[in-house]
């Protein structure tokens, strides 16, 4: 039973994490170049 409980939980971490990670990819596709990089290259002009 308590190894039954550790499984359910454990995938339950895992779906929550790939979740996660596909709403972040998703997240990164929206964003245009500037707003990906604009701190790097505000860094950059003032070298």
């Amino acid at each position: 039973m308590r190894r039954l409980v550790l499984a359910i939980a454990l995938l339950a971490v895992a779906s929550a994490g790939i979740s996660a990670s596909f709403a972040a990819v998703h997240h990164a596709k929206t964003l245009t170049f500037a707003d990906r990089f604009a701190p790097a290259l505000e860094l950059m002009t003032k070298r």
